[in-house]
């Protein structure tokens, strides 16, 4: 069994490739900066607050033969500097330290919203040619922290980036209750009438794949892979089976993308003058997801790592929410 250390171990993903892990077998260090999320449901890790772009990295990755690295600050909606500071300077650190104690694979979660654009896309392959002007900070933060990846290939560690798509599932806090909030006045606005193509991918499938990569025989010259659940669904479809598995009647109201967008717009632009500049409840990005099709081509996954999707749509949605009904707005 190897010894690996989790990074963003208290939030949604990384809590749960965590557990995983140390199920297996695995000696896992779990670190994270919310101590007490950290700790939480964890007596079989070992646990270490850390910010990854300010504190000491060599006595958590000292003795590691793996790194998993899911920790990112993830938003459609943010400062440029703090999505730099967490997802790109925090991967320079974390690689260095690497180097340095010779951890033999480094696991990276990257991001297909590299990939968005306001136009329908289908089947996206992982060949990426980074735009003139990206759309968010977080999008362009996650490709810079990609590319250190696969820079550290090129000195003889193992490393690969993972792109999924929309993970879903218990303890998810960000994209179903998203969507939960904007419901949560009895009405959904339905951009382009749901009629976009997305993927999504449960935190069952991710994981798995995760374990398999930490001792699998891989290419690991930093090469990314897409990831999702491999049956892209209307955004209609996702919605309504969302609403019905949790016994919710929300009305769809189709609304087409140009006034959305314009909404958006209108939201972002009064976001900035307020004090803080928080985030909007309508963004041209959320607005964008919801109504242009992005799917994904996993044939790499499945060809060079043997990733074989299993959670079924209806029922990974009907286990969240189950959970949600106790945990979800806790």
């Amino acid at each position: 069994m190897a010894r690996i250390l989790v990074t963003g171990a208290s939030g949604f993903i990384g809590h749960h490739v965590a557990r995983r892990l140390a199920e297996a077998g695995h000696r896992v260090t779990a670190t994270g900066r919310d101590a007490a999320r950290l700790r939480a449901g964890n007596d079989a890790l070992h646990a270490v607050p850390a910010d990854l772009a300010s504190d000491a990295l060599d006595p958590l990755v000292a003795g590691c033969e793996v790194i998993v690295h899911c920790a990112a600050l993830s938003s459609p909606w943010g400062r440029a500097e703090d999505f730099q500071r967490a997802n790109v300077t925090a991967t320079e650190r974390l690689l260095a330290a690497a180097r340095r104690h010779q951890v033999r694979r480094f696991i990276h979660l990257g991001s297909p919203s590299i990939y968005f654009r306001f136009r329908d896309q289908y089947d996206l392959g992982e060949t990426f040619v980074p735009p003139t002007r990206w759309i968010t900070a977080y999008a362009r933060s996650k490709w810079e922290s990609e590319c250190r990846v696969r820079q550290a290939a090129e000195h003889g560690m193992q490393t690969l980036s993972l792109r999924p798509r929309a993970v879903y599932g218990e303890g998810d806090r960000a994209i179903l209750p998203r969507l939960l909030a904007v419901a949560a006045r009895g009405w959904f606005p339905l951009v382009n009438g749901g009629r976009a193509l997305i993927d999504v991918t449960h935190i069952d499938n991710l994981v798995a794949l995760i374990a398999h990569c930490v001792d699998a025989d891989l290419p690991g010259d930093g090469r990314a892979y897409n990831v999702s659940n491999g049956v892209p669904v209307q955004v209609r479809t996702l919605l309504e089976t969302l609403f019905v598995a949790l016994g919710r009647e929300v009305r769809l109201i189709p609304l087409p993308r140009v006034p959305a967008l314009a909404l958006a717009t209108l939201a972002e632009h009064l976001a900035r003058l307020r004090p803080g500049q928080p985030e909007p409840r309508l963004s041209r990005y959320g607005i964008g997801v919801l109504g242009y099709s992005q799917t994904l081509d996993i044939g790499r996954a499945r060809d060079e790592l043997g990733y074989r999707p299993q959670a079924d749509l209806t029922a990974s949605l009907a286990r969240y929410a189950r959970w949600w009904s106790t945990h979800g707005q806790a």
